[in-house]
């Protein structure tokens, strides 16, 4: 027993050693073969120089993406960086297979000076160690991967915001070298060279599609070969109808509230309106510290901008009614046998028969006038109509002596009542809120689009 536990102990020590004998054996390969390589190698010189242009071959893996930010019109991308490219000076024994070495062995080779063009800011992760990975191919071919965050300008138009698509580029070049120097492009070709990890989610956002480009574009006179990506990003609106279109409108809808109080309630109707108009302003404030300073406004800006015309008018109507149709404690009845209406309407019965009974020396023009007003008379609409007429006229026109008139009559009536200009707006600010949504949704969500 003991003779056999021996001979095991002596082969696998046998097996060890050689092991490390051929490890020994390809770790000096290595360092011959990487020794000569950098022999005469000048790594300020490209691949090719003096001949066709170096190609560089991409491909991105998403990580994260965001956050996507309005007010500074940027977004941010965490990704892995992935470039190819062949220097015929490394080539080397196939038999030998592909070498991952270390970082420091990069910084003696050429390398493109790669950037990106809209980037604001840009830094390559270095903890706890610098996140490069770099594999030298028999052939000559150089695999670098570099894991980095990017924060680049996206120029975004807002005039549909919230309900806005936004593409946002990212532009991928040499920094020195024109395309007869360093020519690009996707390396598993157009739409297939950008990756997304499947746990990437976005919080305000939809990505819709990210579609690539390789293009040749001049600047300062010189064509560079540039690699584009769209990022076609479409906004939730979910966040908005909840924290700013649904309490507007139910601030709108407050401020209706006082069109069913009397108006001797003066105190009552004001507080109300003055609290809705105060508490729509605090939102607009709120939103514009969220978003950009723009030039113009979006889509949010007129919805907002209609509520508080809805809210002002609101308020302006009480005014309306407190200073045209209230006098002293009470107010004229608006229904009744002794109302005013019907007072008025007497008094303009007999102020036009004085008018037909009085000569004139202008009686052929007097007569077609008091025709005209008869037919009015024989038709009941038509006397309405004419009459509110007569009498918003004399509201508007401020008539001193129509309202000295009202103020006289008022003890002979009942007590307060409701306005009829009340009973209006409670169809007609309801009705023209109800459009004006039917419309602004049907403009931003298919007009435009």
């Amino acid at each position: 027993m003991c003779m056999i536990n021996n001979v095991q102990s002596f082969v696998n020590e046998t097996f060890n050693n050689d092991n490390k004998i051929n490890v020994s054996k390809r770790t000096d390969q290595i360092t011959t073969i990487l020794d000569g390589l950098l022999k005469d190698y000048q790594a300020h010189i490209r691949p090719n120089f003096g001949e066709t242009p170096t190609k560089i071959d991409f491909d991105i893996l998403v990580s994260s993406f965001g956050p996507i930010q309005d007010v500074d019109m940027s977004y941010t991308m965490n990704c892995y960086f992935r470039q190819r490219w062949r220097d015929e000076r490394l080539q080397f024994a196939e038999e030998v297979g592909v070498l991952s070495l270390s970082t420091r062995m990069l910084e003696r080779l050429w390398r493109p000076d790669t950037v990106f063009y809209n980037s604001k800011y840009s830094y390559l992760h270095t903890i706890p160690t610098s996140n490069r990975l770099w594999r030298l191919f028999p052939d000559g071919s150089i695999w670098y991967s570099s894991r980095i965050t990017v924060k680049a300008r996206c120029n975004m138009n807002l005039k549909r915001f919230p309900v806005d698509t936004q593409i946002c580029h990212l532009f991928i070049g040499s920094f020195a070298n024109a395309v007869s120097d360093i020519e690009y492009g996707w390396r598993l070709g157009n739409n297939k060279s950008v990756n997304f990890d499947a746990k990437v989610l976005l919080s305000q956002f939809d990505l819709i599609q990210f579609p690539q480009y390789d293009e040749i574009t001049n600047m300062n006179g010189r064509n560079f070969s540039i690699l584009r990506v769209d990022f076609v990003l479409k906004r939730h609106m979910g966040y908005y109808v909840i924290q700013v279109y649904i309490p507007s409108s139910m601030l709108v809808i407050l401020s209706w509230v006082s069109f069913f109080i009397h108006r001797e309630a003066t105190a009552d109707r004001v507080n109300i309106g003055v609290m809705t108009f105060l508490s729509l302003t605090y939102l607009s404030f709120d939103i514009k510290n969220h978003t950009a300073a723009v030039p113009y406004l979006t889509a949010l800006d007129w919805f907002v901008v209609v509520t508080h015309a809805f809210s002002l008018a609101s308020l302006l109507q009480f005014a309306f009614v407190h200073y045209f149709t209230k006098f002293g404690y009470g107010d004229p009845s608006a229904y009744g046998p002794d109302s005013l209406d019907n007072v008025l309407s007497n008094e303009e019965n007999v102020a036009r028969s004085n008018s037909i009974l009085r000569p004139s020396i202008f009686l052929p023009r007097c007569s077609n006038i008091n025709e005209r007003k008869i037919q009015i008379n024989k038709n009941p609409c038509l006397r309405n109509i004419y009459r509110f007429l007569r009498r918003f006229w004399f509201c508007i026109s401020g008539n001193t002596k129509y309202k000295h008139s009202i103020r006289k009559r008022t003890s002979r009536f009942g007590i307060n009542s409701r306005s009829e200009l009340d009973v209006f707006a409670r169809i007609a600010f309801p009705a023209s809120f109800i459009l004006f949504n039917i419309l602004y949704w049907f403009y931003f969500l298919y007009f435009q689009n």
